[in-house]
């Protein structure tokens, strides 16, 4: 017997979904239960603060169960979102960037309204600015919560600053090339690149059209109303270019984890990183490390489009609530998370969260000021592996990689990105 369309989508559904822990068509949820599609480690700082309030949630609230399926690969978390979006088996809650993938989503109305319901339960103002913006789409439409602000340094290490005779913190993009050839004269690494995860290139590329048109340029190349063969898309690559004279060698295969060992030994001067890696840059007391410093994204020093407070800020992944599964049971619970959170992950758990805290901080000096950064920040540098489509990130950095290794030219480079995007937009 020939079975229906629907039926053979169901089972076919059914097959891939089983690898992933999930059950057939239709609802398998417990009465109560609420589960979580994490893209984040469970032993991430955010998580625990969510697990730590939803218990003391559930004390009072008899059969309210909060269960997190974790999926830190994300690989393997893209492809098992992707699967469970194809088969309508979305559970209530699933982590998402604002990326192009999830405005389709958005747009065939798999999300909920966060911007409405951030109003209905009293919480829109409570977050920094940066956390409820970065999310925002191209529309104006929220469709995710938050729960980390972030904000991307230059970490150096002080000695090497001051054996090389540098001593003030770079404000500039001249500045700062003068001061890596100082470094390197010295015979330190001058800065350590994490090459092999790719978005430091990515950084690197988008910082000098950033500081001349501020999001402009990013917002017209996506949708081909821009190039990277204009003078702005040079001169991005060409500052990228400039930077790879003094990464560290291997830098292509090089992985957070090497690359971080490389600065923590001080055989790296700088590198390139944010502060959901701050644990790494301070004490056991949650200080900064005496012999650490940062800066934030340099400035042209003339014509910038932005102002210094402004530089890469985002509030990480994010979090969606699947249509029509906003019952008043979750939203309750979503009142009560946010109403806790900031405090929680800040002062437990020292995560800079999306919320402001209502006490007093109690944490270590440099939690404080990430927070002052954060909270001045305006019009924060978007990400290119965020804005632009996954085949055209797939292809930068393909390219990012032929350009600084195998020495393509900047116009072959421009070349395959116009064309990636301009291939993107046509199939839309």
């Amino acid at each position: 017997m020939k079975l229906s369309f629907a039926k053979r989508a169901c089972t076919c559904a059914v097959a891939v979904l089983s690898l992933f822990g999930f059950g057939g068509c239709g609802s398998s949820q417990q009465s109560g239960t609420i589960t979580w599609l994490s893209a984040r480690p469970a032993s991430e700082g955010s998580i625990k603060a969510i697990k730590q309030i939803a218990n003391e949630y559930a004390k009072s609230h008899q059969g309210f169960k909060l269960e997190f399926q974790n999926i830190s690969d994300r690989p393997s978390y893209n492809q098992k979102l992707k699967v469970l979006a194809s088969s309508n088996r979305l559970p209530e809650l699933w982590d998402a960037d604002p990326d192009p993938y999830f405005a389709k989503l958005v747009k065939d109305g798999r999300a909920e309204d966060i911007g409405k319901l951030y109003k209905d339960i009293g919480v829109t103002n409570r977050f920094y600015h940066i956390s409820t913006k970065y999310p925002t789409m191209a529309d104006g439409s929220l469709h995710l919560m938050t729960f980390n602000a972030n904000a991307e340094y230059f970490w150096y290490n002080k000695d090497a600053f001051r054996k090389a005779g540098i001593a003030e913190e770079p404000k500039t993009f001249d500045e700062l090339l003068t001061d890596l050839q100082k470094l390197k004269d010295t015979g330190v690494i001058p800065i350590a690149l994490d090459g092999k995860d790719q978005w430091p290139f990515y950084r690197f590329l988008g910082m000098i059209p950033y500081r001349e048109t501020g999001n402009e340029f990013l917002a017209k190349l996506k949708v081909g109303k821009e190039s990277m063969a204009s003078p702005t898309g040079q001169a991005g690559i060409a500052f990228l270019q400039k930077m790879s004279a003094y990464f560290q060698p291997g830098f292509t295969n090089s992985d957070a984890t090497a690359t971080l060992n490389l600065f923590k030994s001080k055989r790296a001067a700088i590198t390139y990183d944010g502060t959901w890696n701050l644990p790494s840059y301070v004490d056991d007391s949650g200080n900064l490390k005496s012999d650490i410093g940062y800066f934030r994204l340099p400035m042209l020093g003339k014509g910038d489009k932005t102002a210094p407070t402004d530089f890469f800020a985002n509030s990480g992944i994010g979090t969606a609530v699947s249509k029509g599964k906003l019952t008043p049971q979750l939203k309750d619970f979503l009142k009560y998370l946010f109403g806790k959170y900031g405090d929680v992950a800040l002062n437990d758990y020292r995560v800079i969260p999306s919320v402001k805290p209502k006490g007093s901080v109690k944490t270590p000096r440099i939690y404080q000021d990430v927070l002052s950064d954060i909270a001045k920040v305006n019009d924060y540098a978007e990400v290119w592996d965020v804005q632009l489509d996954a085949n055209t990130v797939s292809v930068l950095g393909r390219q990012c990689q032929s350009l600084l290794v195998d020495n393509t030219s900047t116009h072959e480079f421009a070349a395959n990105v116009d064309k990636a995007i301009a291939q993107y937009n046509k199939a839309e």
